[in-house]
């Protein structure tokens, strides 16, 4: 074999192992690009994800917020009406004195009253009410320094215990009744604890009517 067809050999073989490597590297360079695309769209597609993710997160926050802000609302509402008919229930009964009801019901208290406690008595009342204190067996004495809506406080001689049988305490013996009738009169049947927009433990209806000590 000549030179110069070992040296076109050569170059044939030369040209042909470079096209080969060529195209190799082609393929692998496509290979590499379309991994890297893929790539930078799952990356794409997860960042969206994570973006609607929080958008709908930031949505449903706001949502709820106003859905409280929204009870809290109603529920001031609600309680401010409550509140204005309790004051006209104790205007109403501050405006009594003197009706029939009133002299019976100051006759039935302070008899109960008395009831409770052992011995003499002094019965406290409204300045003006001592003649509507009964003639009942045990009082020793009567004061018209009660001060309030009206009633009675029968308090032992000593000093020591005395039963409260003012409008003020009956109002709070009645306290959660009271709400009740009333916030169903004004705002139907639904539940006073949905109002409130959380679950409040109710306070115990009335406090106790026999206190020891402390003043009126």
């Amino acid at each position: 074999m000549g030179i110069e067809k070992l040296r076109n050999s050569l170059l044939s073989e030369a040209s042909g192992e470079a096209d080969r490597i060529v195209s190799q590297a082609k393929a692998q360079a496509g290979t590499f690009l379309e991994e890297e695309r893929k790539g930078a769209e799952a990356m794409k597609a997860q960042a969206e994800k994570e973006v609607k993710g929080r958008l709908e997160e930031e949505r449903n926050e706001r949502l709820a917020w106003a859905r409280l802000e929204g009870k809290r609302i109603v529920a001031e509402a609600e309680e401010d009406a409550i509140k204005s008919v309790s004051d006209d229930i104790m205007d109403a009964l501050g405006a009594m004195h003197g009706s029939a009801e009133y002299k019976s019901f100051m006759k039935r208290a302070i008899e109960s009253g008395c009831s409770e406690l052992d011995g003499n008595v002094v019965v406290h009342v409204k300045k003006g009410e001592k003649a509507l204190v009964p003639k009942t067996k045990g009082i020793s004495g009567i004061e018209d320094d009660l001060e309030g809506l009206g009633g009675a406080m029968i308090e032992s001689a000593n000093g020591e215990i005395r039963v409260n049988c003012t409008l003020e305490m009956l109002l709070e013996a009645k306290r959660d009744d009271l709400r009740k009738i009333i916030h169903e009169k004004l705002f139907g049947e639904r539940g006073e604890n949905e109002s409130r927009g959380k679950d409040e433990p109710e306070e115990q209806a009335g406090a106790k009517r026999k206190t020891v000590s402390g003043g009126r």
